[in-house]
């Protein structure tokens, strides 16, 4: 039993990328205690609850038990990612992602699509394939970039009112995209996104852009009134002034990142599935009891 101990030990902790000093550390025991464990010696009784949940596994799966108990998944995530250096939980997590999508389009077919075997660099290249995982299930929208320096992953689990109950109107999407369509607007937000957040005049920004001051306060008006810029007003000796600032710093670069992939030519996909059977903007169905 020992031995299948000293075993399980080292193969968990290799899966997950750790060290026996990391291991070590996040048990409490020193390195050469792991060492001692996986050439054939036994934790005490005590550490082995601490020893499951830092590799994010059941006390049954340190001892080789195949027909453990079903826990509850988010929790055993929750102590998976701890069992994983800091520095690797979003690469590791973002793999989890794709072996479930690669689950999702397999699921109920006789075939198999391994996205690691397609990984591939992502940055831009004018001309270059940029490839793209993407299933069209009947109830949920799942998008995937299996690149290994900017893989990106999302899942859309459709509501009951349907997508189009959930999406901005019209008139507000043709504001935002005549507001990045001026002249400088992008130059402007590529700037900001590049800075340490701060509060900017209309000469500052026309300054630091290299652009005609006129032009840099048509663009800054324009994506204020879409909130992609905050205005607020300043008092100076020489009267007031409004400057401007970045309004969200999370969204703009998903935004851009999913914009590449709508103008990707239609033929790059690793995996390009579909099962719905409406439109995607379908309305609702109406209810029967009405």
């Amino acid at each position: 039993m020992a031995n299948l101990l000293s075993d399980r030990i080292a193969e968990l902790r290799k899966e997950r990328g750790l060290t026996q000093e990391q291991l070590g550390q996040l048990v409490g025991v020193s390195a050469q205690a792991v060492s001692k464990w996986e050439k054939g010696g036994a934790p005490d009784v005590e550490l082995l609850p601490t020893l499951a949940d830092r590799l994010g596994v059941t006390i049954d799966t340190l001892f080789g038990r195949s027909q453990e108990e079903i826990e509850d998944m988010p929790q055993m995530l929750i102590r998976w990612l701890e069992a994983i250096p800091a520095e690797r939980r979003p690469d590791q997590l973002f793999r989890l992602l794709a072996t479930t999508f690669t689950a999702l389009t397999t699921m109920g077919h006789d075939f198999y699509v391994d996205t690691h075997s397609t990984i591939q660099p992502s940055c831009y290249t004018p001309g270059h394939d940029w490839l793209r995982s993407g299933l069209d299930l009947q109830n949920a929208i799942c998008m995937a970039i299996p690149a290994e320096d900017f893989p990106f992953y999302m899942l859309l689990p459709e509501p009951t009112e349907g997508y189009a109950s959930q999406l901005a109107s019209d008139e507000e999407y043709r504001r935002l995209f005549s507001a990045l369509s001026i002249e400088g607007s992008l130059e402007l937000l590529r700037y900001l996104y590049g800075q340490k957040e701060a509060f900017y005049s209309v000469p500052a920004l026309a300054n630091r852009v290299g652009l005609p001051q006129e032009q840099v306060s048509a663009a800054v008006e324009a994506l204020a009134q879409c909130n992609l810029l905050r205005r607020r007003s300043i008092e100076l000796e020489e009267g007031s002034t409004d400057v401007y600032i970045i309004h969200d710093n999370l969204g703009f670069v998903p935004f851009l990142y999913l914009a590449r992939w709508l103008m990707e030519k239609d033929d790059s996909w690793v995996v390009c599935w579909q099962t719905r059977k409406q439109p995607i903007l379908a309305p609702p169905e109406p209810n029967k009891e009405d």
